[in-house]
């Protein structure tokens, strides 16, 4: 985040002819819903402050307060600064975390010219708009799910589950995260992801859907009998495991790049996710957006507004992309010049993939929203992983759950 804010003050577009430095205050959601991890907020801090240091250096004329609150408490904290009308001037935040804030009044909508309009994505600006037709945030960036593995003890990442589990059974430690968000990509190696949409939408399922629904979970409960196939409650966790040594391979999420070369360095291999017989993987993507506080004056809201407009255009986007290696760019433009030169997984996504994964943003995204059908899906991956529980039974919980939303 910091980079581009000092590549846009770099780049010309630094504030002048004022008496004093122009103060923005940001507050950034932190990615990761990780509440017990102590160094949960490490990397991002070092990123910022890396930047910061940098942007004071080279640009007197601005100060910029970024602060990283977790994103469970993102909502609360904000509250108690607007209502004291200490406000943030930037919110930066996923989608759904926007919709929320302008849902419960805590950022203003977003008004883009359609010209600017035509620099993003028109998949990523569907995710930040409301059933009105305002704008709850300015995409930014995309997260993507990814593979990570240590190169001492895999010469290549697995292209298929079946790989996997083969790898798996020559004293190779591979390591998910046991929840929807980190599990969805591999609903697409099975193409279970149509019971799911169906049943969401409480529209009826096909036979072939249900089955195929629950081969994948079945692709669970016996991976969890694999003694090399381990299944973790955090990513913090599971990165934790993969630098110590313990683990071979993780799925990993595009932002903890950063983190893991600082540690593995030149033993860092990326990856995309492994496929299965019934098809491709269906990694889905975090959207970093922008928005905008309530509480800015006039002069900070025109900077706010000048700033977020820099940041989607191509230069800036092919800077901060190439810079960190760790985001796809919004701007499509963008993304077709820096394709070919990010890690493997993220060089290989591309408008197109955008498309074909949007399916699973939305089904995630409507189990991020209830916190209900959210704990109720974990409970039923939890059964059918390290309890009891079939498959068969499973796929009609699921439904059930998806179709009640609990």
């Amino acid at each position: 985040m910091v980079v581009l804010l000092s590549t846009y003050l770099l780049a010309g577009c630094a504030i002048s002819n004022r008496d004093g430095p122009i103060v923005l205050k940001v507050a950034q959601a932190s990615n990761e819903n990780e509440q017990n991890f102590l160094g949960r907020f490490e990397s991002e801090r070092r990123i910022n402050n890396e930047y910061i240091q940098d942007l004071s250096e080279k640009q007197p004329d601005i100060r910029l307060h970024p602060s990283i609150i977790p994103a469970e408490k993102l909502e609360q904290e904000l509250r108690v600064q607007t209502n004291s009308g200490l406000g943030p001037d930037l919110v930066i935040a996923n989608s759904n975390q926007a919709l929320s804030l302008l849902a419960d009044g805590l950022t203003d909508p977003l008004k883009m010219t359609s010209e600017l309009q035509k620099t993003i994505s028109a998949e990523a600006l569907k995710r930040v708009k409301t059933s009105d037709g305002s704008l709850a945030g300015q995409p930014v960036s995309q997260y993507i799910q990814l593979a990570c593995f240590d190169k001492r003890k895999l010469a290549q990442a697995p292209k298929t589950l079946a790989e996997l589990s083969s790898d798996s059974s020559h004293d190779k430690v591979f390591g998910m995260v046991l929840n929807m968000d980190d599990l969805y990509w591999s609903v697409g190696s099975f193409g279970a992801g149509e019971a799911l949409a169906h049943s969401l939408a409480d529209k009826k399922t096909t036979t072939a859907a249900d089955k195929r629904l629950t081969n994948w979970l079945r692709w669970l409960k016996t991976a969890s009998y694999q003694q090399n196939i381990l299944f973790l409650r955090t990513q913090a966790a599971l990165r934790a495991a993969l630098i110590s040594g313990e683990m071979s391979w993780i799925s990993c999420w595009s932002n903890q790049l950063p983190q893991l070369r600082q540690a593995l360095k030149e033993h860092l291999g990326v990856a995309r996710l492994p496929d299965g017989t019934f098809g491709r993987a269906t990694p889905i993507t975090r959207l970093q957006v922008w928005a905008l506080g309530k509480n800015s004056s006039k002069v900070q809201r025109e900077e706010s507004l000048k700033l977020m407009e820099f940041v989607v255009q191509p230069w800036a986007q092919k800077t901060y992309a190439l810079k960190f290696r760790m985001a796809y760019p919004v701007n499509p433009a963008a993304a077709q010049i820096v394709n070919k030169q990010l890690p493997g997984g993220l060089a290989e996504f591309s408008e197109a993939e955008y498309l074909r994964i949007t399916r699973g943003d939305r089904i995630v995204a409507a189990i991020q929203k209830s916190p209900i059908l959210k704990d109720a899906i974990e409970s039923t991956l939890s059964e059918i992983i390290f309890d009891g529980l079939s498959p068969e039974k499973a796929t009609v919980q699921i439904k059930t759950q998806f179709k009640t939303k609990q």
